[in-house]
């Protein structure tokens, strides 16, 4: 998959590039990260409120997120997102 990416800056020019996106990859990475969180949020949290629940789930999935992210990204050099060309335009 194939998508366009937009940034203006103050001096009036603009700059965008074309990403790529590895779908299977990420489909990967976020139920890897869900499967992660749900586990760190049982093993950490227990008998409290659901608000506790929740706040460690999301915490834990941000996390794990990045962090997975940036082992295929940098480490495996397996891409999930690829910068194709960045290009301005005024």
């Amino acid at each position: 998959m194939t998508s366009f990416l937009q940034v203006a800056t103050g001096n009036g020019w603009q700059y965008a590039a074309w990403l790529s996106i590895d779908l299977r990859l990420l489909i990967f990475v976020l139920l890897i990260s869900l499967l992660t969180a749900a586990g760190v949020t049982v093993l950490l949290v227990k008998r409290r409120r659901w608000t506790d629940y929740a706040a460690m789930f999301i915490v834990s999935f941000s996390a794990a997120m990045v962090l997975f992210l940036l082992i295929f990204n940098a480490i495996a050099s397996y891409p999930v997102f690829v910068v194709e060309s960045v290009f301005t335009f005024p």
